[in-house]
């Protein structure tokens, strides 16, 4: 089965434990996909943060709104500003 992020990890010779931690796609500024977050910290229409497993994402901008959730994945819809790690 094709995995879109094991493909980048083999392609470029990266280290396989970064597909244990977490990944991002930012599609246009208008939708964010996160896969391994480990839950919302916070939300509103202009910021949302997530957990993952090494700190903290923080999605800034206009009109957000998560749009799907499950228990490894996120999707984040609206104008997106700016995605911050802590």
């Amino acid at each position: 089965m094709f995995n879109f992020f094991n493909e980048l990890i083999s392609d470029y010779g990266l280290e396989t434990s970064l597909i244990n931690s977490f990944n991002i796609i930012n599609m246009s500024n208008k939708l964010v996909y996160i896969e391994g977050h480990k839950g919302v910290v916070s939300i509103s229409s202009e910021n949302i943060s997530v957990r993952v497993k090494k700190g903290v994402l923080c999605i800034v901008g206009k009109n957000l709104q998560i749009k799907r959730i499950s228990h490894t994945t996120l999707v984040i819809i609206g104008q997106i500003k700016e995605i911050e790690s802590y």
